[in-house]
Order: structure tokens, then C-alpha cells, then sequence
């Protein structure tokens, strides 16, 4: 099957390419990769499993179908809902006080559709936006607040 590996620095995606195989294999070469990246002595070193939820329109074609029934959990008038892993190798991290934030990720899923590309694009881009770490900061003063 074939999975997509996207690297996200600082917001951006850097570099996004598609490898052919079994996911478990394609997370465990990509993150040798990421531990020659990685610096000990700044940065933990985090393999995260998690998962993102997206919709492809009905009907499916036999080959998408076949792609997505293990990850298929329901279904609407006009969309099949899926629940796709992704997996989230974080190499370059820092703790700023109570907070977490990614400096360089790779993430990885399933590549299925140009669409679910885009949407697993952007979800990289966030993980490692420091806009994401101001709104959090935002939101945890305002429970504070409350």
C-alpha cells in the first residue's frame, strides 16, 4: 500500500514523498532517518500514534474501497468516514514552561486520495507552527481565568 512521509519544520512542510509498502516498516526506516537527525542533548526523541478522521465521497470505486475498508466507521448520505493512523516522529522539541513544542516532525499515514493528502499536508504544517503554541498558550490562560 502506499504511505506518504511528510517532513514539517517550522510550519512548512520541507518535503513529502510517497513509498510503496507496510506502514510499520515505512515508520520504523523514516524514523533512522529522523535519529540521525536528532541531537540528544536539546531535543527528546518521540514515535506518537494518532489518528485523523476524514471523509471520501460516496460511492467508493472497488480500488479505493478495498484501500480503505479497515479504516472505514461509518457513512452518511453522500460521504464514507474513515479514521486513518498517523504516525508522528518528533526529532527536534523543546519544553517552554508547561508546553510542548515540535520543531521538525515527520508524519506519516496512508496515502489515499490527493485530497487526504492536502488535509494530512496541512495537519503537518500545524504540528510544527508556532502559531498552534501561542494559541495554546491563549486558550490555557483563559481556563485559567475562568
Amino acid at each position: 500500500m502506499k504511505v506518504i512521509i511528510l517532513k514539517s519544520e517550522s510550519g512548512k512542510v520541507t518535503s513529502n514523498f510517497v513509498e510503496e509498502g507496510e506502514i510499520g516498516e515505512v515508520v520504523r526506516r523514516t524514523a533512522e532517518k529522523a535519529l540521525k537527525e536528532w541531537n540528544e542533548l536539546t531535543s527528546d526523541f518521540i514515535i506518537m500514534r494518532d489518528s485523523q478522521e476524514a471523509k471520501l465521497p460516496l460511492p467508493l470505486k472497488p480500488e479505493i474501497y478495498e484501500k480503505t475498508k479497515n479504516f472505514l466507521t461509518g457513512k452518511d448520505k453522500s460521504f464514507a468516514m474513515l479514521k486513518l493512523p498517523v504516525f508522528i516522529i518528533s526529532f527536534d522539541n523543546q519544553w517552554k514552561e508547561e508546553n510542548f513544542q515540535d520543531k521538525r516532525v515527520y508524519v506519516i499515514s496512508y496515502y489515499l486520495t490527493d485530497e487526504l493528502k492536502e488535509e494530512l499536508t496541512n495537519y503537518a504544517s500545524q504540528v510544527t507552527s508556532e502559531e498552534e503554541e501561542a494559541e495554546n498558550e491563549e486558550e490555557e490562560e483563559e481556563e485559567e481565568e475562568e
